[in-house]
């Protein structure tokens, strides 16, 4: 008989060295809610989320250069400070 127990969540993390290897490590108050302990096998799905420079490369050459700043103008502007 197979029984199928899930708990799940959803969040980013954070890619980490260790040693040689890379790791994702795991929020605290999730570890809990899960009840997880070292040594549990955990199902992972990872989708990499794009850095703001590959969403803007991959508008190159569609949307012009004052369109992607109106649309990322947010805030005060730290950019470089004007000469």
């Amino acid at each position: 008989m197979y029984y199928e127990l899930t708990a799940s969540f959803v969040t980013v993390l954070h890619v980490r060295r260790a040693g040689n290897s890379l790791a994702l490590l795991l929020p605290k108050k999730e570890v809990e809610a899960l009840h997880l302990h070292e040594g549990d096998t955990v199902q992972v799905e990872i989708h990499k989320v794009p850095s703001l420079l590959e969403l803007a490369g991959s508008l190159k050459g569609r949307v012009p250069t004052s369109e992607l700043h109106d649309l990322t103008n947010e805030g005060e502007d730290l950019g470089r400070p004007s000469r």
